[in-house]
């Protein structure tokens, strides 16, 4: 059996973050009933609390990438899930519209940021044949953040109450961004754990000079994933937004079944996602034969 390395355990540990992160995304979202009725909220005021979470997300997964290559994926992720973690926690005190939009605003800010740092992460830390995989697995466990998290909720909501719920999804942010800062490295060769076996399939170190970016050309080859990826962004935000309360009060289903079906729905993305890396993977290898046989 293949050790899991440094390399596979901090896969493992950004696969927890997507975990986390979009537990703490989308608890609202099982929890909105309650909200909704305990803070006198009409549908309206609880999606403007629902958008503002993307209102931040959006701006900071341009600025936190910026961040994130500047400070350092070990730094930036810790202060990111910190936010995380604290946003998520003080929704618990919340006492009205206003309180509640401004906690979700602040988690957009945090989770903004995280994402496009993973993926830096990843660049530094996953070989370039399996950057594929490394990509659908860790959207994998998103989709089973997704998934896990309307029972969960549901649960959390009978055993100790909406507002308590979000103080234990936001704890365990805090335990996995202790892990990752004693655990990570930005440079693999400062890791006391690795081994000259994993520093060999790791992609080489970039030269500290700055090249120039075709931005134009850049964008041109980008724009229609961009289209793609708004596409879905939009069906994939309905769903984890509205899908709980849809079977909770159109169905009128109690929350523990409207849970269940809730999970039933967003478990196909968990398969759909960690199937979807492995065409990256024999498509990589593919090319790269091509290549070399184009050399020879």
């Amino acid at each position: 059996m293949r050790r899991l390395g440094v390399p596979g355990t901090i896969l493992a540990l950004l696969c927890a973050m997507y975990l986390i992160l979009y537990i703490d995304r989308v608890n609202i979202a099982t929890a909105a009933p309650l909200i909704k009725a305990d803070l006198h909220l009409s549908n309206t005021q609880l999606g403007l609390v629902f958008s503002s979470f993307a209102i931040f997300y959006a701006v900071f997964q341009i600025i936190g990438g910026w961040i994130g290559d500047r400070l350092g994926a070990r730094l930036t992720l810790t202060l990111c899930c910190a936010v995380v973690a604290v946003a998520t926690m003080l929704t618990a005190a919340v006492g009205g519209f206003a309180s509640l939009f401004t906690a979700r605003l602040a988690l957009g800010l945090g989770e903004g940021a995280a994402f496009p740092t993973a993926t830096r992460a990843m660049t530094i830390w996953i070989p370039k044949a399996r950057r594929g995989f490394a990509q659908g697995i860790t959207h994998s466990f998103a989709r089973a953040g997704n998934a896990l998290t309307p029972p969960l909720i549901a649960w959390l909501v009978v055993w100790v109450s909406w507002r308590w719920s979000f103080v234990v999804t936001g704890l365990a942010s805090l335990v996995w961004l202790c892990i990752w800062a004693w655990f990570f490295r930005d440079d693999p060769r400062e890791h006391p754990a690795i081994t000259r076996a994993d520093l060999a399939e790791l992609p080489p170190r970039s030269s500290s000079e700055r090249s120039r970016v075709p931005w134009l050309r850049l964008a041109r080859r980008i724009f229609p994933v961009t289209v793609v990826d708004f596409c879905y962004g939009w069906t994939l935000w309905l769903f984890l937004s509205w899908i709980p309360g849809f079977f909770y009060e159109n169905y009128h289903l109690n929350l523990q079944s409207s849970a269940m079906f809730s999970a039933g729905v967003l478990f196909a993305g968990v398969v759909g996602d960690t199937v979807g890396g492995w065409p990256a993977i024999g498509c990589y290898v593919r090319r790269e034969a091509w290549l070399r046989h184009a050399a020879t």
